[in-house]
């Protein structure tokens, strides 16, 4: 019995040190944050502590798919008051919290609109009223 204790210990240990090393080294390349790949459309973006949070972008349009693991299907999720977007160009950026997964954003990266997911009755992005300088 102490050699099976000492062995989880062990072993807990190792994965504990490893997951710090690779935290420091590739900390930004694991954020659940859509990239700024140049000409590239689409991107699938997961939570890293919560895999039912999964959702593909259309960076030009904006429009955002939730995953839905159960039936192994995307659905399209409302966004409330879209705004404008510059044709051919990406023009969003979706953002998940690694330490909370119901923390999801979509940002316009060209005039700051941002909305946040909610799973409030119905899924849908309601626009954040943003303070104005």
């Amino acid at each position: 019995m102490k050699k099976i204790v000492l062995l989880i210990a062990l072993l807990a240990g190792f994965t504990v040190y490893d997951v710090k090393a690779q935290t420091d080294v590739d900390a930004h390349l694991s954020l659940p944050i859509s990239t700024d790949v140049e000409g590239a459309r689409y991107e699938f973006v997961q939570s890293m502590i919560n895999s039912k949070q999964a959702f593909l972008l259309d960076k030009f349009t904006g429009d955002v798919w939730r995953y839905k693991s159960v039936g192994k299907e995307f659905e399209l999720i409302e966004r409330e008051k879209p705004d404008m977007m510059v044709d051919g160009r990406i023009n969003y950026q979706l953002y998940l919290s690694s330490e909370n997964s119901k923390l999801c954003f979509l940002l316009n990266i060209h005039t700051g609109e941002m909305w946040r997911y909610t799973k409030d009755g119905d899924r849908e992005f309601r626009k954040i009223e943003l303070p104005r300088n």
